[in-house]
């Protein structure tokens, strides 16, 4: 049987995100040498009976946000947090597994996104200060037994993004008390990543790795993430 990995997101042919997404998983099927299946499903159709039904091993939450259906989004995320299942999110996919985290481990019931609405008394995740998209940060890898640091084997990366909105960094302590781990900060010193330690594999990323993926040399955290899913 052909392992299955879900994609969850939006597909947008004039995103050039997304395309790097694909780019990069044909890149890590020809590294394996493996054949993999990997299915992008729209956030307002996509839940655990789908998940169950077609034995999907793994979710990437890819970037696009607004996505289609927010309640949705953060339902999958915490069925597969949940379950062990691994869960690679970026951009928005790192934005909404934070909130989904404070909503449900943090009991901030009403953790929110500015971006879809900027009046809730706690957005969790906030316009930044200076736009990131098309911009590129040199990042340092703060936590030496985390999942990032062991997988790069260095000290420092560069992170490429392409997004307006990061972390409320007010609520990092909260987050951190409930068992988030933050792997990587921006020279500036706000918050770019995150894992569970005691999650098989649930790792966010708000710079994109396909971004920095290449055919030559596809990015190790995506080649990571596919390995936890076979």
């Amino acid at each position: 049987m052909i392992p299955k990995i879900a994609i969850l997101g939006d597909f947008n042919p004039v995103h050039a995100t997304h395309h790097a997404l694909n780019d990069s998983i044909r890149d890590v099927k020809k590294l394996l040498n493996k054949e993999i299946q990997f299915d992008w499903i729209g956030t307002d159709i996509f839940n655990e009976i789908v998940f169950e039904k077609q034995n999907y091993t793994g979710l990437w939450i890819a970037p696009g946000s607004p996505y289609k259906d927010f309640e949705n989004v953060l339902k999958v995320i915490e069925y597969t947090r949940k379950n062990n299942i691994p869960t690679f999110g970026n951009c928005g996919g790192f934005q909404h597994m934070i909130i989904e985290f404070a909503r449900n481990e943090c009991e901030i019931t009403n953790a929110d996104h500015e971006e879809t609405n900027p009046d809730s008394e706690n957005v969790l995740i906030k316009k930044l200060m200076c736009s990131l998209v098309g911009e590129q940060e040199n990042l340092k890898l703060i936590d030496k037994e985390s999942f990032l640091y062991k997988t790069m084997g260095v000290d420092e990366i560069v992170g490429k993004y392409y997004c307006s909105y990061g972390i409320n960094e007010d609520y990092v302590e909260t987050l951190k008390e409930r068992g988030l781990s933050f792997t990587s900060k921006s020279e500036e010193g706000h918050y770019r990543s995150f894992e569970i330690k005691s999650h098989p594999f649930f790792v966010g990323t708000l710079f994109q790795p396909t971004l920095t993926s290449t055919t030559e040399a596809p990015n190790p955290v995506i080649v990571e993430f596919v390995k936890h899913c076979l």
